[in-house]
């Protein structure tokens, strides 16, 4: 005690020149006899106050002084140094006065450390609260401080302590419950509650108040039993990271106990889309959404706009995949209903498919996507079943049987026009070789089209990164052997003698090795082959460039897409593998673009065919083949002397540009061959526009940027808050498109101390439409009860920030400024 009453003194001392010390318990007698601090003169107050007096008011500036009393301490009447004692510092050193001194408190203090004693038992909540004190902090302020500590919250404010507590109760942990009661905190805690959010309750509870703030927000068209701060209350919990998972818990919670399902159930569509209290809400939604689908009583257009309300919703991410299922499916369903497919020509196919036929294909692939993330529920089964068969019957047979009058027609295969794959290296490659330019061929096996549109779109997206695709017609049969030579230099193709390899000017193409020796041998350039797994080893300033320098022309191979759909077991997975070959391109582009790689080509041997749901027997055909057959498969057979039915296409190779001597049967429209053992769900071989366009994507690394996010502006009437809700209406000023890029930003009103005042606002602002009316979105700000109380009549700020890249973190985007003047009647509820 001695040590610490002597420390204590001496941090007194740095600051008086007298400092009084009342012993009134007669305690400490000892320690003063023995205390030396340099400097300081002791006085032993017995009966000679005068004599004190004089000594203290005559000393000199540089005189300290410690008057010591060993009784209690008198009267202000009959105390004779209370001047002296007011001009002065007065030093106690019973527990309570010790703790105030510790944490720099004054003696006013001292009643509030006695009702609160078992919190000040702890040295390091001590240590901790003495980190928020601040100057001029009154008694409500160490209060809520010693709230914080006691919670453990980052943030001093009844908001914070209400998420952290609520949480706790959500996991099961009743320590914070337990702490306010042993630390007397309990009916200040709840008072502070009742007077904010008018809870009125004789034994209240966390979750009896949270029943009551949950039950004012869903959908009340009565008189609320609490106040409007309630709203932001909920909404600030849900956008909180730390407590986000207690708004969880807590919403299922009271969800089940107030029976929110059956008020659903009476409740429209349009009534609970902005609802984001109840995981249900989400559910409902979902199943109006695709029940109005089925049934056409819904446009395309409303539905798209329910689902962009819900994207910023804090349950939507937990059911992203069901709304975009709906999206998708939407989309695809008025694509092909506006759709009316009429091919003139082979040219007028290719062009028709690469401008907008395509489409249908890239939305079947995404609904299908999203629908096996859902695990296939039960709410999307219909809709699966029904969109499946759009898509199968209405759509890939009635535009191909179309476009199988083109291939009827056709007597000799294209292989010599600037759109065909066979031209590919002479019109794409050569150019650059003839330069001296290094280029980079990525060639990824079953790219088809339309999985090409998407990539480009990414590179698009990607800053200083230009990219554009074109289609190319793939050589027939549209399979792996033929699609890869035919994007080597070549004179001449042709099969090998009883099989289905493909021999470029007479020599092997079967594998990275052989396409290696061809590139060399027919390039007129540096030229060489590898397997993209390889090159990803490298690294990019070490062996990658030493590798890369050595070549002119590099040949990139990677083989997903089409290694997952010829598996059987694996075919239903073959959207999963797009997906991931997409993210793999847009790694394997940045690597070569590292590597100094500023010319770079993508491109395909082939695409596909694929349906989801099960085939019918009609989809299989008997073409009853006869002849020498060296391969057959479910889209083509090859041979010598074969012949079929009318079911099947016949060429000879001199037709599809091959030498030698044989012929080649496909199946009309999206027929398949009946063939044992292999899968019928993904296919590739034949002539169907899905199968034979395959995209030629040139990416070329530019030093400038390429791409600029939309601005976002606010329509602003004026420069004054005078409610506590504000309307703002944000506005995207102009539309995206290849070179304006999405810009998501959060919005809230801050005070100039940087403390948040109302909810946050988050949206996603991608909007295509040319109309401004059309691309603006509005939001009423819900503002804390501090604005019209600390914060009133001073300078507030609305404050719009983007997120920063690859980090969890957020950075000021724009700033608009207003004056608080709330009136002090919108402080009160509706009575």
């Amino acid at each position: 005690m001695s040590s610490k009453i002597k420390e204590a003194l001496d941090k007194k001392f740095q600051e008086n020149d007298v400092i009084f010390w009342y012993d009134e318990h007669d305690e400490l007698k000892e320690s003063f006899d023995k205390l030396h601090i340099s400097g300081v003169q002791k006085c032993h107050v017995q009966d000679n106050q005068f004599e004190i007096k004089y000594k203290l008011t005559s000393k000199n500036e540089n005189e300290k002084f410690l008057v010591y009393f060993n009784t209690p301490k008198p009267k202000p009447n009959e105390n004779w140094l209370l001047d002296l004692e007011l001009a002065y510092h007065v030093f106690h050193t019973d527990q309570e006065a010790i703790i105030l001194q510790d944490l720099g408190l004054d003696f006013g203090f001292k009643k509030l450390v006695e009702e609160h004693i078992a919190f000040f038992k702890s040295k390091e909540r001590q240590d901790n609260l003495k980190e928020l004190l601040g100057k001029g902090d009154s008694h409500k302020d160490v209060r809520y401080k010693m709230i914080a500590v006691a919670f453990n919250t980052e943030y001093v404010n009844l908001n914070t302590f209400i998420h952290a507590h609520g949480t706790a109760f959500a996991n099961g942990n009743e320590k914070l419950q337990r702490d306010l009661e042993r630390f007397e905190l309990t009916d200040f805690y709840w008072k502070e509650i009742s007077e904010k959010f008018n809870y009125d309750s004789d034994t209240p509870s966390i979750y009896d108040f949270l029943v009551e703030a949950f039950m004012d927000n869903f959908q009340n068209n009565g008189k609320s039993k609490l106040s409007k701060e309630t709203r932001l209350l909920l909404s600030l919990w849900k956008d909180t990271i730390t407590y986000r998972d207690g708004f969880n818990k807590i919403s299922l919670q009271i969800s089940d106990d107030l029976q929110i399902e059956s008020k659903l159930n009476q409740l429209s569509l349009e009534m609970v889309v902005n609802d984001e209290l109840f995981k249900l809400t989400d559910n409902k939604i979902l199943h109006d959404l695709v029940q109005r689908l089925l049934n056409s009583e819904i446009s395309d257009d409303t539905l798209q706009v329910f689902i962009k309300q819900r994207e910023n919703k804090f349950w939507y991410s937990k059911f992203e995949s069901y709304y975009q299922s709906i999206s998708f499916a939407s989309k695809l369903k008025n694509q092909i209903i506006s759709l009316s497919v009429n091919f003139k020509s082979f040219e007028d196919g290719l062009r028709l498919y690469t401008t907008k036929l395509y489409r249908v294909d890239f939305l079947y692939r995404k609904f299908i996507l999203n629908f096996r993330k859902t695990n296939q529920d039960n709410v999307l089964s219909e809709l699966a079943k029904s969109i499946d068969k759009l898509y199968s019957n209405d759509w890939l047979l009635n535009q191909n049987d179309n476009w199988q009058k083109v291939i009827d027609s056709t007597e000799i295969w294209p292989t010599k026009e600037n759109f065909c794959q066979r031209r590919f290296f002479d019109q794409h490659i050569r150019p650059f070789t003839e330069k001296n330019q290094r280029v980079f061929v990525v060639i990824s096996d079953a790219l088809r089209y339309e999985c090409g549109t998407e990539l480009n779109q990414l590179l698009t997206k990607e800053n200083r990164y230009d990219s554009e695709i074109d289609g190319l017609v793939s050589s027939l049969p549209s399979y792996t052997q033929l699609g890869m030579a035919s994007l080597l230099p070549h004179d001449t193709l042709s099969m090998k003698k009883g099989s289905d390899q493909v021999l470029v000017n007479d020599m092997s193409s079967v594998g990275v090795v052989a396409r290696s020796k061809i590139l060399s041998a027919n390039t007129g350039a540096r030229a060489t082959a590898i397997l993209a797994e390889d090159f990803m080893k490298f690294s990019v300033h070490g062996d990658g460039r030493e590798f890369v320098k050595n070549y002119d022309v590099i040949y990139i191979y990677h083989n997903v897409i089409d290694d997952t759909g010829d598996d059987t077991t694996s075919q239903d997975r073959i959207f999963d593998a797009v997906e991931g070959e997409l993210s793999f391109l847009m790694e394997l582009l940045k690597k070569i673009a590292n590597m100094n790689g500023n010319n770079m080509i993508v491109t395909s041997d082939h695409g596909f065919l694929y349906q989801y749901e099960e085939l019918e027997d009609s989809d299989f055909t008997n073409a009853e083949v006869q002849g020498d057959v060296d391969k057959q498969n479910r889209r083509f057979v090859i041979g010598k002397n074969i012949t079929g039915n009318a079911s099947v296409k016949t060429f000879t190779y001199q037709q599809l540009g091959l030498t030698g001597e044989g012929n080649i049967l496909i199946p009309k429209s999206i027929n398949r061959l009946r063939v044992k053992g292999a899968g019928s769900k993904f296919i590739h071989g034949g002539a169907s526009l899905q199968e034979i366009v395959v995209p030629v994507i040139k990416v070329n690394k530019k030093r400038k940027d390429t791409t600029t996010q939309v601005e976002i502006d606010i329509i602003k009437s004026t420069d004054k808050i005078t409610t506590n809700l504000l309307p703002v209406s944000f506005i995207q000023t102009l539309a995206t498109n290849k070179t304006r890029i999405a810009r998501r930003i959060r919005a809230s009103i801050m005070a100039a101390d940087g403390t948040v005042l109302s909810d946050q606002f988050s949206y996603n602002f991608d909007s295509k439409e040319d109309s401004q009316r059309q691309r603006e979105v509005k939001h009423r700000f819900q503002l804390l009860s501090l604005a019209s109380g600390k914060y009133k009549n001073q300078r507030v700020k609305l404050v719009l920030e983007e997120p920063m890249d690859r980090a969890n973190k957020w950075k000021a985007y724009k700033e608009y400024y207003y004056t608080l003047s709330i009136s002090f009647t919108n402080d009160f509820d509706e009575i």
